[in-house]
């Protein structure tokens, strides 16, 4: 089982650098009015789009992952809000051009082909349409750090700051920026230093039984810990 497949079987709706916490904290600060045209990539299980329809947003949520898609129509029917949610692949979304005025990404791009990504996401924004994409760069260099995170999860590469947004610009974004968290931390807390509760997280049992899935959230929590001074995250803004 790879790091998505875990991640799609324990139903976590939260796994990006800064949780849950980290999304409240940068949805404060921006703009989401009423009919905001959002179309949230590789949103799992939905808490991200969830939250943007409650804010009044018209969400579509598009995940490569069946698992996913299911588990966000079931959160989305739960919460009773209403998003639209389809399978679909971020470098080659299946959306005409000018469709959005937002695309909003946590923590998916670093696992694709970023200039394709980044590609997509500008076609199908409307002119003066935002993109909002939360991710890991290195913010240190080590020797370790790379080798042992695609041994883990699986990224494809890690670029430091400067490069991301130089991958932003190369796609045709403009006043390209990243919006920094301050201190907060790669692992997600409220303020009382305790986990958000998800009460709409809904796990596969037999993932909870599993020898090699206990093994792997050690293995997570090690790996933040040796290296957690080298890297750091932000969201990306751009406009179209």
């Amino acid at each position: 089982m790879n790091y998505h497949e875990m991640i799609a079987a324990i139903g976590e709706g939260a796994a990006h650098p800064g949780g849950y916490q980290g999304t409240l904290a940068f949805l404060d600060e921006v703009d989401v009015p009423p009919g905001l045209r959002v179309l949230e990539v590789g949103c799992g299980t939905g808490r991200t789009a969830c939250l943007l329809a409650q804010k009044g947003a018209k969400v579509t949520a598009m995940d490569l992952s069946s698992t996913m898609v299911g588990k966000a129509q079931k959160r989305a029917e739960m919460q009773e809000v209403d998003i639209d949610v389809i399978q679909g692949d971020v470098c080659s979304i299946p959306f005409e051009s000018d469709s959005f005025d937002v695309v909003f990404a946590e923590s998916v791009t670093i696992f694709t082909d970023p200039a394709e990504a980044f590609r997509e996401y500008h076609r199908v924004l409307r002119t003066g349409g935002r993109l909002w994409d939360r991710e890991l760069y290195q913010a240190k260099p080590h020797p370790g750090l790379y080798p042992e995170m695609f041994k883990l999860y699986g990224n494809p590469q890690l670029p430091e700051l400067h490069a991301w947004l130089e991958l932003m610009r190369a796609a045709g974004f403009r006043n390209v920026n990243p919006w920094e968290p301050g201190a907060a931390s790669l692992i997600p807390a409220d303020s009382d230093g305790e986990y958000i509760c998800d009460p709409y997280q809904f796990f596969d049992l037999e993932t909870l039984q599993d020898p090699d899935a206990l093994g792997f959230f050690a293995q997570n929590h090690a790996f933040l810990m040796d290296f957690h001074e080298h890297l750091s995250f932000g969201v990306f803004m751009g406009e179209k």
